[in-house]
Parts: structure tokens; C-alpha cells; sequence
């Protein structure tokens, strides 16, 4: 039960940062910055701080490869596998591009 609440939550958790980030680009690339922006920016942020806090591990995927039984595969969200993979490696370009764009328009004034 626990695990599959901690497999939810990630899951929303995913949800929710790609859409900030996806919001951050569009804002970025549009110039179409406001409070919104600002907010997802920190809510993005505060992500960040707690994965390189935790030396760039999600604390929720080690919480559920500790409550997953031994011998069974390790999923921490509903995700296919091969997306949960690449999740960092897709996520990170996207935003540092994103927050590129946004403080380019920033400094021009926009």
C-alpha cells in the first residue's frame, strides 16, 4: 500500500515538474514571462535542491526500492521503464535551454 502511494505521488511529482518546465520553455521562448513563470521557476528549483541535495538521487525512488520485496523489479512510478530512465537526461537540456532563453529576454527587457 505504501509502496504503491509513494509510486503515485512520484508520479505526480513527474507531472508536474515536466509541466513547469514545459511551461518555463514556452515562457522563455515567447517572452511571455509573468508571476507564473517566477512560480514555476521556484518550483522547479526547490526539485532541484532536493535531488542534488540528496546526491542526484530522488529521495521517493529510494523509498521505494526499500519498500519493494526482494527479488522483484524496482519501479518507483508509474512511468514505462524506459522513460523513468531518461526522465535527468531529457529534463536537464530542456530546462537549462529554458532558463537560457528567459534570462536572455530579462536582460533585453521583454
Amino acid at each position: 500500500m505504501l509502496l504503491t502511494f509513494i509510486k503515485l505521488l512520484h508520479t505526480i511529482v513527474f507531472l508536474v515538474m515536466s509541466a513547469a518546465i514545459l511551461f518555463l520553455l514556452y515562457c522563455g521562448l515567447t517572452g511571455q514571462i509573468s508571476r507564473w513563470t517566477g512560480f514555476a521557476f521556484a518550483l522547479v528549483m526547490v526539485e532541484v535542491v532536493i535531488y542534488v541535495g540528496n546526491g542526484f538521487l530522488c529521495p521517493l525512488k529510494g523509498w521505494a526500492d526499500n519498500l519493494t520485496p526482494a527479488g522483484q523489479p524496482m519501479s518507483d512510478i508509474y512511468l514505462p521503464r524506459w522513460i523513468a530512465d531518461r526522465v535527468v537526461t531529457v529534463s536537464t537540456p530542456i530546462l537549462v535551454v529554458a532558463c537560457l532563453l528567459i534570462a536572455v529576454r530579462l536582460l533585453q527587457g521583454e
